[in-house]
């Protein structure tokens, strides 16, 4: 009999600051669900609050993502100034598929697999 995979909650694994362009890139780790979408809001609000340019959320340690994680990055973006604006990248299959599916694509700059820009 398999024994299931421990649940991994999201996290962030790192916060870069590249200033000449006003970035911040946020790379996240583990699962994105109701309960840790919740946890991970107030510790990535703050790092919208600095105004103006972009907030990078790195999504390649992302090993799962539902509806509650999409309506995350959709919040952080309306939280965004009008300088300002959320870029998710390196977005793995299982995440783009869900972020696909709820048309955020079509809302946020979206860098599915390896592309960058």
């Amino acid at each position: 009999m398999p024994v299931p995979a421990p649940h991994t909650e999201a996290g962030i694994a790192s916060v870069s600051r590249q200033f000449p362009g006003r970035r911040t890139v946020v790379a996240l780790r583990g699962e994105l669900d109701l309960h840790s979408a919740g946890r991970l809001e107030p510790r990535l609000l703050p790092l919208l609050e600095r105004g103006g340019g972009e907030l990078v959320l790195d999504l390649a340690g992302v090993t799962f993502c539902d509806s509650s994680g999409v309506e995350l990055f959709l919040r952080l973006n309306g939280r965004c100034a009008a300088d300002a604006s959320v870029i998710l990248r390196a977005i793995p299959r299982q995440p783009s598929r869900v972020i696909r599916l709820m048309g955020v694509d079509r809302a946020l700059r979206c860098e599915f697999g390896r592309e960058r820009r």
